[in-house]
């Protein structure tokens, strides 16, 4: 039994309690005062010259952790490379069952895979599909500042919203990942870590962090959320899937704030383009929904962020994308280096799109670590030789059935990669159904997917800033490569 306190002593305790802030308060107190500094830190800042300077704070932490880094290399370098064997066997695992999955999604089964929740769209509607936007706070983490992307996208999504078409943002929309490059996001990178250490007692904190982060996202995005809001969202024509860098979406309390500022949204793992006569049940049908029960042959397009079966930053094995991540932020701050890591795609990506030079083969890594020499860490090869393995042995049985009769997946509609492609060839030098989105942080560029309703496929197209507007390209597959194909 509990031996009651003195009076004196529970007062003296109610005041001690009373001094202490509460996490909002400390969150908001912090917030204030990182403003007060990225404020300062960006007057006089050109934006012809580059992004801002990350401050002396996120320059500090930079030096912290990149010494950190370093120091720790030889301890943590072999177990990084132990925890990417192990993710890698992970993967390899999910690549064998992922006919399963996509079979149990077009059932409405349970799949065998992290990846539960799933919406559908009728394929004969008019659908953009983006991807990879890593829309971030003001500072070096604005990636689409800095690829000058953002009054681009404003318009060409302005364009689609205005034409009636519906929008798949298809994972990756705001990023949780980026740390740094601003006093605020050294703050934030700061709190994420602490909640880390906390467990399940930093929860509510930890969520708290995270909303806050994406109120900032939204607020340096102001313009384009409102064309969200009210040229997509509002007539039912805005969809969203989770990807790696907005995993926060797993926690349905994130997707609840997100409505704050997106209402009716739902975030799914994926959306399935199904034949419009089977999206809903029969009339006086009960029971399953009839698409569910015609399975794969009903569905005429996959559409997920495609990150499931990536070894590096697939859902439960993302520690070593995270850590590469963290590192790479890190050097982008340090001073002195002035963005000699920044990552993004310079004009030479833009060039080669534009003259048929760029790639359009799948990403084959090494088995034994799941990446590549370009940290590339999605075995496409794998994937595409797995689920033609299957179709080709029981494709019928299992309904990988095309509406002209011939045995075969739907369109895999991903992105992830960065590496837009159309019908890309394998190992073999045949062509697979899928197409990749590819990125909106190409330089003064942005390439996306738009689903064709008449023929029922997609089509790859980029758009590039102009001085007289956006201007539309239409990309074609011309073997290992991509080519343009005309304007529109």
């Amino acid at each position: 039994m509990a031996v009651p306190l003195p009076p004196p002593l529970n007062r003296l305790r109610a005041q001690v309690g009373a001094a202490i802030p509460s996490w909002e308060e400390v969150l908001e107190r912090a917030g204030r005062v990182a403003d007060e500094a990225d404020h300062l830190n960006r007057v006089g800042a050109r934006p012809e010259d580059g992004p801002p300077p990350p401050g002396m704070t996120a320059s500090a932490w930079a030096v912290l952790k990149a010494s950190a880094t370093v120091m720790g290399g030889p301890v943590s370098l072999p177990a990084m490379v132990l925890a990417g064997r192990r993710a890698q066997r992970t993967a390899l695992a999910r690549i064998d069952r992922f006919d399963e999955h996509l079979q149990a999604v077009a059932e409405g089964r349970r799949s065998p895979l992290p990846a539960p929740r799933r919406s559908r769209l009728s394929s004969d509607r008019r659908i953009v599909i983006t991807s990879d936007l890593h829309r971030c706070v003001p500072g070096r983490l604005d990636w689409p500042a800095r690829q000058r992307t953002k009054d681009l996208s404003l318009r060409v999504m302005s364009h689609y919203a205005e034409q009636g078409w519906d929008l798949i943002e298809n994972g990756d929309v705001e990023d949780f990942w980026l740390v740094g490059g601003s006093t605020w996001g050294a703050m934030y990178d700061v709190g994420r870590i602490a909640g880390g250490v906390g467990g399940r007692a930093a929860d509510a904190p930890r969520r708290g962090l995270m909303a806050e982060h994406l109120d900032r996202i939204v607020d340096n995005n102001a313009a384009l959320y409102r064309l969200l809001d009210e040229g997509f969202a509002a007539d039912g024509r805005y969809h969203r899937t989770m990807g790696n860098h907005d995993d926060v979406y797993e926690d349905e309390q994130m997707v609840q704030h997100l409505r704050r500022h997106l209402p009716g949204t739902e975030v799914v793992d994926t959306v399935l383009l199904t034949a419009p006569e089977r999206v809903t049940s029969r009339p006086g049908a009960t029971g399953p929904r009839w698409g569910d029960r015609e399975g794969l042959a009903a569905v005429d397009a996959v559409v997920a962020h495609g990150h499931l079966t990536d070894a590096w930053n697939g859902p439960g094995t993302a520690l070593l994308g995270r850590i590469i991540t963290w590192t790479a932020t890190a050097f982008d701050d340090l001073p002195g280096l002035n963005g000699a890591t920044n990552p993004l795609p310079d004009e030479e990506a833009v060039g080669r799109l534009l003259t048929g030079r760029a790639r359009n083969r799948l990403i084959t890594l090494d088995p034994r670590i799941g990446g590549n020499r370009r940290f590339d860490s999605l075995d496409e090869e794998r994937l595409f030789s797995h689920l033609a393995a299957v179709a080709t042995a029981r494709g019928e049985a299992i309904g990988a059935v095309r509406p002209d009769g011939s045995v075969g997946w739907p369109w895999l509609l991903f992105d992830h990669t960065h590496l837009p492609m159309l019908s890309p060839l394998d190992a073999t030098g045949s062509p697979v159904r899928y197409a990749n989105s590819g990125t909106s942080l190409l330089d003064h560029a942005l390439t996306s997917i738009e689903w064709d309703p008449a023929r029922r496929e997609p089509r790859l197209v980029v758009w590039t800033d102009e001085p007289d507007g956006p201007r539309r390209r239409e990309l074609i597959a011309d073997g290992a490569h991509l080519a343009v194909l005309d304007d529109a």
